[in-house]
């Protein structure tokens, strides 16, 4: 994903990147409906762990969504659109990537190791939109990204381990495939012109979401 105006950027009518729009708006509406399921569902069963995975998964959702408007916007016709929708992806993702975290303090934790780590997700949510604010780029979204997948990968090797706990093969899976998709972005892989990297990334997600959510139903409090 990129905020920079480019003469060349494939265009479908008055939208730029409409693969890219169409794979982001696919993307949005498959998290927003698995983190929908998943948060109600964990929500009835009291599992917090659960909930904060599922809202996750929407705010993931709306991240996605504004997305699609940063590469929908031609940046020749509205710069300062794309832009305000382009810092809207990046902040929302913050707020996506602590919710996940959270969630890991529940069903590996507790007491004030839990506390602890609620508070170190504080910290770092802080610190990420402060940076955002300060230079609005994708590789601190990448990074915070990579970042929460590697606890999560920590925390369900973790839990399988030392409870053999649910669903954490699931999660190990998604952040594998979610890893693969990060590297399709570095890489810049692109299938053709017109199915680039970008677009590439967001269907390996979709792949990831649907481990996520298989884990996900299956978490349980400590």
């Amino acid at each position: 994903m990129t905020s920079d105006a480019d003469a060349s950027l494939p265009r479908w009518g008055g939208i730029t990147e409409p693969m890219t729009v169409a794979t982001n708006v696919v993307l949005a509406v498959l998290a927003f409906v698995l983190g929908a399921r998943l948060g109600y569902g964990a929500a009835a069963q009291g599992s917090a762990s659960g909930s904060f995975f599922g809202l996750g998964m929407v705010v993931g959702a709306v991240a996605a969504a504004f997305g699609a408007a940063t590469h929908g916007i031609d940046p020749r016709v509205d710069a300062a659109q794309r832009e305000r929708c382009w810092r809207a992806a990046l902040y929302t993702l913050g707020f996506a990537t602590a919710a996940t975290t959270v969630s890991v303090a529940f069903f590996t934790a507790r007491g004030w190791i839990r506390t602890a780590i609620l508070v170190a997700v504080g910290i770092k949510l802080l610190v990420y939109l402060v940076s955002v604010a300060r230079r609005p780029q994708f590789r601190l979204a990448a990074a915070d990204h990579v970042a929460t997948l590697a606890v999560l990968l920590a925390a369900a090797l973790y839990a399988m381990a030392r409870w053999h706990a649910a669903g954490m093969g699931w999660l190990v899976a998604g952040v594998g495939v979610s890893l693969i998709g990060v590297l399709v972005q570095v890489r810049h892989v692109a299938i053709h012109r017109h199915f680039n990297h970008n677009d590439l990334y967001h269907v390996i997600q979709m792949v990831a979401l649907y481990l996520f959510f298989r884990g996900g139903v299956l978490l349980v409090d400590r």
